[in-house]
């Protein structure tokens, strides 16, 4: 029996190590010259990461649900992060501009 819940216990942590995990999404810019990762936590809030450290964090709430944040490169040293959730009719429309 103590096996049987021992075992349990194991899936169970596992799996919830494996849905929280981080995401991570990488951008180059249109030269290519540089790269972002774009690192969302558990409550869909991002972080921009370039060469290895964090630049930018998302300040506000967490979201509910998986959120996603568009990523618009406006030159090769500046990007701008832009969320519409389109179910709200814009809503709760915010946009970040990134200098690198």
């Amino acid at each position: 029996m103590r096996k049987v819940l021992l075992f349990c216990l194991i899936c169970i942590v596992s799996c919830s190590v494996i849905a929280c995990s981080n995401r991570k999404e990488k951008y180059s810019s249109p030269n290519g010259e540089n790269t972002i990762i774009v690192e969302y936590d558990f409550v869909s809030r991002p972080h921009v990461i370039y060469n290895g450290d964090v630049i930018w964090k998302y300040e506000g709430r967490g979201f509910n649900e998986e959120a996603f944040f568009q990523v618009e490169w406006i030159d090769e040293d500046t990007v701008k992060l832009i969320y519409n959730d389109e179910s709200h009719g814009g809503k709760y429309y915010e946009e970040f501009e990134i200098d690198l």
